[in-house]
């Protein structure tokens, strides 16, 4: 049984761009009243600068979800069904080889677009993930927790919901899947710095929420993806080390280690393509009957890579 695609016919992606600029808006408002209220907002530069993406994603959320609700969306069929811990811990390790790949596709890039391409354009995309964390200042504590629950829980959640759940969705009703695919995932990587690693990212959580048809699913990786980066970052900066290279010795050995990480995971990549990308019925999860997750009998022999 196939659900129609009234709902989804009815929303408007480009309707989307409205709303982000709405919510930049909005945000400095609300930065700038909550300044002349509290004043330790005003001393402390850090904690200013973590309080704005967590507004920006409230607020556009708020307005996002004003149009999905008069669209009729049906959040359930949306969400699909929540599996098994035991299920959603055997996907979750794909954050692994995941972080691995996308941390590596940076390092591999760094030779070859450090001699054709100019600075501002190979910075980005060859550059991690931008986050930002303070080691001293007035609150930089409070600072930096807030930067990790924004970047660890409040923008995986969010993003999957509309790059996966909203974005994907309504343009394979538009285009088809497979367009709507690449241009969704497309979109996903030019609002990120690492542009090659954050599309072969968002490919894989789509693939993991069509093949799942749970949400829930990508959700779980993306938060655990980004944690790993988090932790990489904090030990960076902790340990004093440089997130770039600066010398041509470094980039080359650098690009060394990601050619390295690349081939590591190429088991993992075998595995996927014979296991996910060629069973996957390719059926968007809203319009299905049942939007549930494999089964744990079959999840034992499909979840994790071949050793």
């Amino acid at each position: 049984m196939q659900f129609d695609s009234t709902s989804f016919d009815r929303i408007r992606a480009r309707a989307l761009l409205g709303y982000a600029i709405l919510a930049i808006i909005a945000t400095l408002f609300c930065v700038g009243i909550l300044k002349n209220i509290l004043p330790g907002l005003k001393e402390s530069s850090a904690l200013k600068d973590a309080l704005r993406p967590p507004l920006l994603y409230l607020f556009f959320s708020l307005f996002a979800l004003s149009m999905l609700s008069r669209a009729g969306l049906s959040y359930n069929r949306l969400f699909g069904t929540f599996p098994a811990w035991r299920t959603l811990g055997r996907y979750t390790f794909w954050a692994i080889p995941v972080a691995i790949f996308s941390v590596s596709s940076i390092l591999l890039l760094q030779f070859p677009l450090s001699t054709v391409m100019p600075e501002p354009i190979k910075e980005h995309l060859t550059d991690g993930p931008t986050i930002t964390l303070h080691g001293a200042g007035d609150k930089y504590a409070l600072a930096n927790l807030l930067n990790f629950l924004t970047v660890v829980l409040v923008a995986p959640i969010v993003e999957e919901f509309f790059f996966r759940g909203i974005l994907l969705t309504r343009w394979s009703v538009k285009w088809g899947v497979v367009r709507a695919f690449i241009v969704s995932s497309g979109i996903f990587a030019l609002l990120h710095n690492n542009i090659i690693g954050m599309f072969c990212f968002a490919c894989v959580m789509a693939i993991f929420y069509i093949r799942t048809k749970s949400l829930f699913v990508p959700m779980s990786i993306h938060i655990t993806n980004n944690g790993i980066a988090w932790m990489l970052d904090w030990l960076g900066t902790k340990f004093g080390e440089s997130a770039s290279p600066t010398t041509d010795v470094e980039i080359s050995e650098l690009w060394q280690a990601g050619l390295i990480g690349v081939v590591i995971t190429i088991p993992c990549w075998i595995y996927f393509w014979r296991h996910y990308i060629l069973k996957t019925d390719w059926q968007m999860p809203y319009f299905t009957e049942s939007a549930t997750c494999d089964s744990d009998a079959n999840s034992n022999n499909q979840i994790l890579p071949a050793r």
